[in-house]
């Protein structure tokens, strides 16, 4: 996807970038470690999710003066976007088939040891009892939050600063920085720090296609689609198929 020249300054840039790319790693210390299931966490939950949603917004209509580029870039044409969706779906199939595959394996036994951690975790979210709905959530509305933070806004500014695969690997490495803190409460470290990483070639995969494709619609179904694919995965982990 080429661009045309920016008369916004690099620095300026990664002004809006540092803290995109830091805050929700800080901020997952504080609500997933340091104040777990307490108000005091749910409050810097919710505050985080609030800056991933209005930050991109602020940063370029305020500071880069880009507003302009707002609804062509992030809205698009729904041809491209019905376009997107085929290949979006098999690289979701393609993720839950290895997750499958691993589940086959005898690193599920170890994976099984962190079902007790996810339990307990849901329960102090409040979510044990409305699961399926808190999972439709998560899948849909969260995922989408995730793409267009993650890939439409820090991928797509990386990629105005360095060259294109850099910009996957920061953007890949940023996105996968707070999972790594989430995977780790459930799971040993090297486990929980292999699956923080898999997130993260994930993330690369996702903005690759947002980058092919050039709109969100591919990455967003098969976030979707592993999403799903997850909370079936922790549903059975905690036990709560009975």
């Amino acid at each position: 996807m080429s661009h045309p020249p920016s008369e916004i300054s690099p620095g300026k840039r990664w002004l809006i970038l540092a803290p995109a790319m830091c805050l929700p790693l800080l901020a997952s210390i504080f609500y997933f470690v340091i104040y777990s299931d307490s108000v005091i966490g749910q409050v810097v939950y919710s505050s985080t999710k609030f800056f991933t949603i209005i930050w991109p917004l602020l940063a370029l209509c305020w500071i880069l003066k880009e507003r302009h580029r707002i609804a062509p870039k992030l809205l698009g044409n729904w041809k491209v976007h019905l376009r997107a969706l085929p290949l979006g779906i098999a690289v979701g199939g393609l993720i839950t088939g290895i997750m499958l595959i691993l589940s086959m394996t005898p690193i599920w036994h170890e994976v099984q040891a962190g079902g007790p951690a996810i339990r307990e975790k849901i329960t102090g979210l409040g979510v044990l009892n409305h699961y399926l709905a808190f999972a439709f959530f998560v899948s849909v509305i969260h995922s989408f939050i995730e793409e267009y933070y993650w890939r439409w806004f820090v991928y797509g500014q990386l990629r105005e600063l360095v060259p294109s695969w850099v910009a996957h690997l920061l953007a890949a490495i940023s996105f996968s920085a707070h999972h790594i803190i989430v995977t780790t409460q459930f799971f040993s470290p090297a486990l929980g720090i292999t699956f923080g990483l898999l997130v993260g070639v994930g993330g690369w995969f996702w903005s690759v296609l947002y980058q092919r494709q050039k709109t969100l619609a591919g990455a967003w179904i098969s976030h979707m689609i592993v999403d799903i694919a997850l909370f079936a995965y922790g549903y059975q982990l905690a036990g709560l198929g009975g």
